[in-house]
């Protein structure tokens, strides 16, 4: 199995992160006074022979970059498949476009209320369940994974079963706050399309603490966060994982590094 990934200082969107497998990052950008933050806002690209899936689907204030990115990424090729994680606007807010770009697009995942909330792109919706395997072609399978960490209670995750990239939307997420009084997750210009290991320093548990208190609301509540993330590490053992992909924050390809900051921060989320 080949990695795509090698060390750069100077990566830039769209970048193929495993074979087939591309991370769109459509950073947010905020200007302060000395200099200019981000916050992640990915989305994922997944290619086969013959088919494609988008994994989240990007805000809607960064459509002109997908729709260029995907340009870019596909040609004249159509995107057979969206799969959004869960219904929250970063994640599902440019349906109804790819619908309008892609109009037999099959949009996929745990569908509950989407009629609801975009009864536009009803003939498009096509639910799939956990154990579902997608398959797009010359080897490159997406299987349909129960959520571990669920921001809403429809959350689904994605596995590449060829790739080994486990996509984890509010999962494993975390952030590089300067000090700032709000709650987005935020990073240096820099750092947008770096990896974990790539990084100039690891992520800090007050970034991953403050994330958590802020996205996953309940873990303010619950803080049972070795149940949860011993679970975690049992998916990962099982499928395999060697890169975790989440909607807010770098690609990670160091997990088991990372993996003890990310429980140590839900732990003291309560505290944000």
């Amino acid at each position: 199995m080949e990695n795509i990934i090698t060390e750069t200082m100077a990566a830039e969107f769209p970048r193929e992160i495993r074979s087939g497998v591309h991370w769109m990052g459509a950073c947010l950008p905020f200007h302060l006074a000395d200099r200019v933050i981000h916050g992640h806002n990915s989305a994922y690209v997944i290619k086969g022979s013959t088919s494609s899936m988008i994994v989240d689907t990007g805000n809607p204030s960064s459509w002109q970059t997908i729709s260029a990115k995907l340009d870019e990424l596909l040609g004249d090729e159509p995107l057979t498949y969206a799969f959004p994680t869960h219904p929250e606007l970063p994640h599902t807010g440019n349906l109804p476009r790819l619908v309008e770009k892609y109009p037999d697009i099959q949009v996929v995942g745990d569908l509950h209320d989407y009629h609801l909330f975009y009864p536009q792109i009803v003939p498009n919706l096509h639910p799939r369940e956990p154990g579902d395997v997608i398959d797009l072609g010359g080897g490159q399978e997406v299987l349909v994974v129960e959520a571990m960490i669920r921001d809403l209670p429809n959350t689904q995750w994605a596995f590449s079963l060829r790739e080994k990239v486990l996509f984890t939307a509010d999962g494993f997420c975390y952030m590089h706050r300067p000090e700032l009084d709000d709650e987005d997750p935020l990073h240096l210009p820099g750092e947008c399309a770096l990896t974990t290991d790539e990084l100039s320093r690891p992520i800090a548990v007050e970034n991953a603490a403050f994330f958590t208190g802020s996205a996953l609301y309940w873990a303010r509540f619950n803080n049972d966060a070795d149940r949860v993330y011993d679970r975690v590490l049992a998916l990962v053992d099982e499928l395999g994982v060697e890169v975790v992909a989440p909607t807010h924050g770098n690609v990670i390809t160091n997990v088991r590094a990372v993996e003890p900051i990310i429980r140590a921060g839900h732990k003291s989320a309560y505290r944000y």
